[in-house]
């Protein structure tokens, strides 16, 4: 059995400084969040005065709950990662998605640089092609919140949106590709006729109250004769049996809405036959943090 350490003189009194603390992590970059801390809940974020928000680069502890697939299905491990990374995040849930790609970008930058390397097959002459990005362009491009500052007209109503929370984008991801699952197993030869239709149309119903429940879930509030109406359950069967016409001037409102964060472009040019093309650069968090596992 190993004894407890008594002695005094080997041992740490309280008060003395850490000898280890100079290896521990310190914010290695600063950013501005997109929006500027609005559209938070006050309880899962302490934003700083000056609005510059501290990053932490990734422990050793973080970069094992990233290569957890189920922490990542879920969104628990992202939600983790970030309040770790990000100390004035207290909850990642409540995260307005017009903050997530930033505050991944950012973490990323801290732990292993601002550039990144990714592969593109050229669409001329099929080479395929490693490059290095900067991951700083990325943190500057411009957020357009102008969708949720400026609420929507429609004859009377007055319909005022905000943006998802990362809660609500990951639930929504997770049946979408529970769906995808689901539609897969659906064209196994195995299944008769009859089963695959009814699956089908289970399907198709679903993915009808997922597209609703995404128009529903960004709305903050609807004005109608001076009455501003932010019950949830309202603001649902509203849109559920609303006119065509008034859900469609809704729904276009919503998809601008959904362009607040810019699609990031990568501009290359294929070294093999010099051929000038761009492409999206899409992440995504089971592989965003990947290279340098």
């Amino acid at each position: 059995m190993i004894e407890p350490n008594n002695n005094p003189a080997t041992q740490m009194p309280e008060s003395q400084e850490n000898p280890l603390e100079k290896y521990m992590r310190v914010p290695q970059i600063y950013i501005t969040l997109p929006s500027g801390g609005k559209y938070w809940n006050p309880s899962a974020i302490a934003m700083p005065v000056n609005g510059d928000v501290p990053v932490h680069s990734m422990s050793s502890y973080d970069e094992l709950v990233l290569k957890s697939p189920d922490a990542l299905m879920n969104g628990q491990g992202v939600v983790d990662v970030i309040q770790s990374c990000i100390k004035s995040i207290k909850d990642a849930w409540e995260m307005p998605v017009t903050d997530l790609d930033t505050c991944l970008i950012a973490i990323r930058i801290a732990t292993y640089g601002e550039s990144m390397e990714y592969s593109s097959a050229c669409p001329e002459c099929k080479e395929f092609n490693e490059y290095e990005i900067d991951l700083k362009e990325f943190l500057s491009l411009p957020v357009d919140l102008s969708a949720y500052d400026n609420p929507m007209q429609y004859e009377t109503l007055t319909v005022k949106l905000k943006p998802r929370t990362f809660k609500d984008q990951n639930a929504a991801n997770i049946e979408i590709f529970e769906q995808q699952r689901i539609v897969s197993v659906s064209q196994s030869d195995q299944l008769d006729t009859e089963t695959k239709q009814k699956r089908f149309s289970d399907i198709f119903k679903k993915i009808t109250e997922l597209s609703l429940a995404n128009v529903t879930g960004s709305i903050e509030s609807i004005t109608v004769d001076n009455q501003i109406i932010n019950d949830k359950q309202v603001i649902k069967n509203f849109i559920e049996n609303a006119d065509l016409k008034v859900y469609k001037a809704i729904e276009k409102f919503h998809k601008l809405s959904i362009k607040a964060v810019p699609d990031k472009t990568i501009h290359t040019e294929c070294p093999e036959c010099k051929h000038k093309y761009s492409v999206p650069f899409t992440f995504d968090q089971s592989n965003f943090f990947a290279l340098a596992f």
